[in-house]
C-alpha cells in the first residue's frame, strides 16, 4: 500500500510540473485568469495550514534539502505531539503533500530532508526500527524510556496486552505498536505468549523481582 501511495505522488508530481500538464489544463477550457486563480486559493489554503510559501528547488537551490527540513519540522510539530510523539513516515508524507496540493515533493527529497533534522538542530528526528518502518518522531514525548513506562502502565491496569489493543490504547497504526511492544520486550520489561488465539504481552515479573 505504501509503494502504491509513494508511486501515484510520483506520477501526480511529474504530471503538474509538466509542461502537458499547463497545456491539457488549457485545453479544458482553463484561462491564464483561472490558473492564477487556483494558485492564488492554493497559496491562501497553504497560509491557512502554516505554509505560506512552500520550499522549492527553485527558490531554495543547493540548500534545498536543508530548508525543506525546517518546513517539514514546522509544519509537522504540532501533528507529531497531537499523535503521541511519533508518526509514520508514509502518514506524515500523504499529510504534507495534501497542503502543498500541485508542488508535490518527491518521496527521496522528503526522506532525505527528515533525515537533516537532527543535524540541523530541529525538534524531530528520523527514525528507523528494526523491521524497516519509518517514522517521525519528537523525542521529548517518544523515548524508548517513555514508550517503556507507558506500556508497562497499561499492563497494569488493564492486563495483558496484544499489538492490537495497544494500537487502540495510542490511537496508533498496528505497525507502530507492534514496534513499541519490541521495544518494551527488548529490553526485558515485558514478555510474550504466543496461543492459537495470538500474541499477548504480559509483564515481565522476573525482571521486576530483582529489580526490588
Amino acid at each position: 500500500m505504501a509503494n502504491e501511495m509513494v508511486g501515484m505522488a510520483e506520477h501526480i508530481a511529474t504530471q503538474l510540473n509538466s509542461q502537458a500538464a499547463s497545456k491539457l489544463r488549457r485545453q479544458g477550457g482553463e484561462t491564464d485568469d483561472d490558473n492564477a486563480e487556483r494558485a492564488d486559493a492554493f497559496r491562501q489554503y497553504l497560509l491557512d495550514l502554516g505554509i505560506d510559501s512552500p520550499v522549492t528547488r527553485d527558490t531554495a537551490g543547493a540548500v534545498f534539502h536543508e530548508e525543506l527540513a525546517r518546513e517539514l519540522c514546522d509544519y509537522l510539530e504540532n501533528y507529531v505531539s497531537q499523535s503521541g510523539g511519533t508518526v509514520a513516515l508514509v502518514d506524515a508524507y500523504c499529510l504534507y503533500n495534501r497542503a502543498r496540493e500541485f508542488s508535490l515533493v518527491y518521496p527521496a527529497d522528503f526522506v532525505q530532508a527528515c533525515d537533516k533534522f537532527e543535524q540541523l538542530g530541529l525538534s524531530l528526528r528520523l527514525r528507523k526500527y528494526p523491521s524497516g518502518l519509518l517514522a517521525i518522531e519528537d523525542p521529548s514525548s517518544a523515548s524508548d524510556a517513555l514508550i517503556i513506562s507507558r506500556i508497562n502502565s497499561y499492563i497494569q491496569n488493564f492486563g495483558p496486552v496484544t499489538a492490537n489493543e495497544l494500537s487502540a490504547l495510542e490511537d496508533c497504526p498496528l505497525t507502530l505498536a507492534e514496534e513499541r511492544l519490541w521495544i518494551c520486550e527488548r529490553a526485558g520489561r515485558i514478555c510474550r505468549d504466543e496461543s492459537v488465539e495470538g500474541v499477548r504481552f504480559y509483564l515481565n515479573r522476573l525482571v521486576q523481582s530483582s529489580a526490588t
